[in-house]
């Protein structure tokens, strides 16, 4: 007797190592690859500088971008770059309400290179952002004020897509992005000053947080004059630090009074069971 195979246990194909970005983001994605192979430069070199051409252009504070190796030529790639970037995001967000163009662009142009290599990354779909904006803390801040100190924080950001769907439910509060990769925390960066969200981002170890490799606060002043920003801040002019730093005093007062505490309770149940 031939036994046959259900149906069910047909042997599925390897899935695929290549991410393609959405077909709005085609032009620009071709802009980076023949700026980058005509040039014979690394992709990820150049995803990166792009970036940091971006954030310098929103940076209040005119000086040089640090290493900028780019000739004038080469520069006014990175000028349609960032032209073509604001154009995409003027049509998307307007149809979306958020959209992360670099997250996906990272994700066709280094992630899928990085995954045959075993260590690429994967950002959260759209709709599960949109999902966990919806029922991650609702009630509790849309109660708050305005400005109680609230705080919303994503510690492991990548493009920071998840903040810009909580952004869109609470547009007021004050966003607080962490990851360890300094591209996630530039792209992170771009998307906030893109989406008009007022808060930090901060490059470090999470899993530390007395690390700190650098940080930007985004957009202190649109609330004053409408016109996004950005600048570098250190660790003392973080929000995030100055909060993890009173925790830790607290925690360090609770220490020390601990054996107090402990004697007085010790005293109480004394006096109870003698009642």
């Amino acid at each position: 007797m031939e036994l046959k195979t259900p149906p069910f246990f047909y042997t599925l194909p390897p899935m695929s190592t290549n991410y393609e970005a959405p077909s709005e983001l085609r032009e620009l994605e071709k802009i980076l690859r023949q700026f980058t192979y005509a040039n014979g430069y690394d992709m990820t070199e150049v995803f990166n500088d792009m970036l940091r051409y971006i954030i310098g252009f929103f940076t209040w504070e005119v000086k040089p971008i640090e290493s900028w190796r780019y000739k004038k030529e080469d520069t006014i790639v990175f000028w349609n770059m960032l032209t073509q970037w604001l154009s995409i995001m003027d049509r998307q967000t307007i149809r979306k309400g958020w959209y992360d163009a670099f997250g996906d662009l990272y994700m066709a142009l280094i992630g899928s290179t990085s995954r045959i290599k075993g260590f690429g990354q994967n950002f959260t779909p759209s709709d599960i952002c949109e999902l966990m904006a919806e029922i991650t803390g609702t009630k509790n801040l849309t109660e708050a004020k305005e400005n109680d100190g609230c705080m919303i924080s994503d510690p492991t950001c990548g493009s920071g897509r998840t903040l810009l769907a909580a952004h869109i439910k609470h547009p007021k509060k004050y966003i607080v992005a962490e990851d360890i990769d300094k591209t996630c925390c530039m792209m992170t960066v771009c998307n906030f000053i893109i989406h008009g969200c007022r808060g930090e981002v901060i490059w470090h170890d999470s899993l530390n947080p007395d690390t700190y490799y650098g940080g930007w606060l985004v957009n202190e002043h649109l609330g004053k004059c409408g016109l996004p920003s950005v600048r570098e801040i250190p660790k003392e002019e973080s929000a995030l630090w100055n909060f993890r730093q009173r925790r830790k005093q607290e925690a360090a007062i609770r220490e020390v009074l601990k054996p107090d505490m402990e004697k007085q309770n010790n005293q109480l149940n004394k006096s109870k069971i003698t009642i």
